[in-house]
C-alpha cells in the first residue's frame, strides 16, 4: 500500500519523539573501522549506483509500439544522473515467455526484444550513466535457472535448480548464449555489446545460491570460473562479478559469535563460498546483497548486522585484492521499520560503506514516477516537481548525500 497525507504526518510525529532511537540506529549502522578505499574501475570510491531491473522490459514494449523513445527508460536514466548515481544495475536477461522475452527458445531470439536492450545501452551512454548488466537469474522471474534446466530436457526442474551449475548441457547452453549476446552489434549506435562504453560490468547471475551443491562450494566455483572466462573472452575490457549475495560455507573470517546470535543458521549453510568465488582469477570484484528481513536477521541486530556484512566482506575481498560491490540492499516499505528508521539505517550503512572501503553500493530499487509502488516492496522515487527530501520519495535525498560523499577519501 501507499502511505500518504495524514498518515505521513503521524509517522513523522512518532519518530520526532524518538530522535535518540534514530541516532542510535544510524550510529550502529555506521560502526565500521576505516579501511583503504577501493574503486570499481573508473567509478569513485564508495560510488552510489541504482537498481532499475526493468529497463529492457520497458524499452521492448515501446519498440513493439513503434515509439521512437522509451519514456520510462529516459526518466529513470535522467533522474539517476540527477541524483548523482554513477551507474544503474539492470537486467540483460529475459528468458522464455512474456512480451519482452529476449531468448524465446534455446539460442532463439526475439529481435525486437534485443532492440529494447540496444536502446537501454545507447540511451545510458547519452545520459552519462554506466550500466552493470546481469546475464541471468537464479530465481524464476524472467525465466531463471529452472528455464535452462527445462530447456535441456532434464526432469522436474525447480526454482534455483542445482543442475544449472553442474549439467554440461546446461552450462554449454548458458555460455553459448552469453557469447551470442556479448557479440551482438547494437542497432542504435553500431557498438558491440562486449565493447560498449556504457557497460561498466557484467554479472554472471542474479543471486546464485548453492542449494543442492557440495558443502565446500567447489562446484559453484568451477561454474564461476567457466562462465566468467567466457564473459572475459567476449568482453575483455569490462569488469566481471558473480552477482552473489555473500553467503559462505563457514563463519571463518567473519564474526561468528555475532552472526550466530543475529541470524542463526541462515548465512553459512554451504554450497557457495563468497571467499572461494571472489578468489577466481576471472572475477574482478566481489559481489554482495543485504536483505536482513529476508535473511532472518533479528530486528534489534539489523543496524549492526548491516555494518558487519559490509565491512567483513570488504575486508575478505581486499585479501584477494578486489573491490566490493554491494549490488543490492533494502528494507521493506510496508512492514517492519518505519520510514524514518529505514532512513537512519540507510544513511548509516552508506557511511559504513565509505569508511570500510566498499567500492560501490546500490539500494533496491529505483522507479520512474508512473511505476506502481505496489509492484515492489522496496521501491523509492524522485518524483517530478518534488524536493529530493519529500517523504514520498523515501530515499532520494540520501542518494544525493551518499553520492556527494563518494570519492572524498
Amino acid at each position: 500500500m501507499r502511505v500518504h497525507g495524514a498518515l505521513w504526518g503521524l509517522l513523522l510525529m512518532g519518530t520526532a519523539c524518538g530522535e535518540d532511537v534514530l541516532e542510535r540506529l544510524e550510529d550502529e549502522a555506521s560502526a565500521c573501522d576505516e579501511a583503504p578505499a577501493l574503486r570499481l574501475g573508473p567509478a569513485p570510491s564508495a560510488a552510489v549506483f541504482l537498481n532499475a531491473y526493468y529497463l529492457q522490459e520497458e524499452a521492448t514494449r515501446d519498440v513493439r509500439r513503434g515509439l521512437a523513445e522509451s519514456p520510462g527508460v529516459e526518466e529513470t536514466l535522467a533522474k539517476a544522473a540527477a541524483l548523482g548515481a554513477w551507474a544503474v544495475r539492470t537486467n540483460a536477461y529475459n528468458d522464455g515467455t512474456g512480451d519482452a522475452a529476449l531468448q524465446v527458445a534455446p539460442l532463439v531470439y526475439d529481435e525486437q526484444a534485443l532492440q529494447g536492450l540496444d536502446r537501454v545501452l545507447a540511451r545510458a551512454r547519452v545520459h552519462g550513466v554506466r550500466l552493470v548488466l546481469t546475464l541471468g537469474n537464479y530465481w524464476d522471474a524472467y525465466g531463471g535457472t529452472r528455464r535452462y534446466v527445462g530447456w535441456a530436457g532434464l526432469p522436474s526442474p525447480v526454482e534455483g535448480d542445482a543442475r544449472f551449475f553442474t549439467a554440461p548441457t546446461v552450462i554449454a547452453h548458458y555460455t553459448a548464449h552469453i557469447g551470442r549476446l556479448l557479440s551482438r552489434v547494437n542497432t542504435v549506435d553500431g557498438l558491440r555489446y562486449g565493447e560498449h562504453p556504457a557497460v561498466l560490468a557484467w554479472e554472471l547471475l542474479n543471486e546464485p545460491r548453492g542449494r543442492g551443491l557440495d558443502a565446500e562450494g567447489r562446484a559453484m566455483r568451477a561454474w564461476v570460473d567457466t562462465v566468467a572466462a567466457e564473459v572475459k573472452r567476449h568482453a575483455p575490457g569490462h569488469l566481471v562479478g558473480t552477482g552473489e549475495e555473500g553467503f559462505d560455507t563457514s563463519p571463518e573470517g567473519y564474526d561468528a559469535a555475532f552472526w550466530r546470535d543475529a541470524a542463526p543458521g541462515s548465512l553459512f549453510q554451504g554450497g557457495s563460498s563468497f571467499r572461494r568465488n571472489t578468489a577466481s582469477p576471472f572475477i574482478d570484484f566481489a559481489s554482495l546483497h543485504f536483505y536482513p528481513e529476508a535473511y532472518g536477521v533479528r530486528r534489534e541486530a539489523t543496524a549492526r548486522a548491516g555494518a558487519r556484512w559490509f565491512a567483513e566482506h570488504a575486508a575478505l575481498a581486499r585479501e584477494s585484492g578486489k573491490p566490493l560491490f554491494v549490488g543490492e540492499f533494502a528494507l521493506r516499505n510496508r512492514e517492519g521499520f518505519a520510514l524514518e528508521e529505514r532512513r537512519a539505517l540507510y544513511r548509516g550503512w552508506w557511511r559504513c560503506a565509505w569508511r570500510s572501503g566498499v567500492a560501490a553500493s546500490a539500494p533496491w530499487m529505483f522507479a520512474y514516477d508512473a511505476r506502481p509502488d505496489s509492484w515492489d516492496d522496496y521501491t523509492f522515487y524522485f518524483r517530478d516537481g518534488s524536493a529530493p527530501s519529500d517523504a514520498a520519495n523515501r530515499y532520494a535525498d540520501l542518494v544525493i548525500e551518499a553520492a556527494a560523499l563518494a570519492g572524498s577519501r
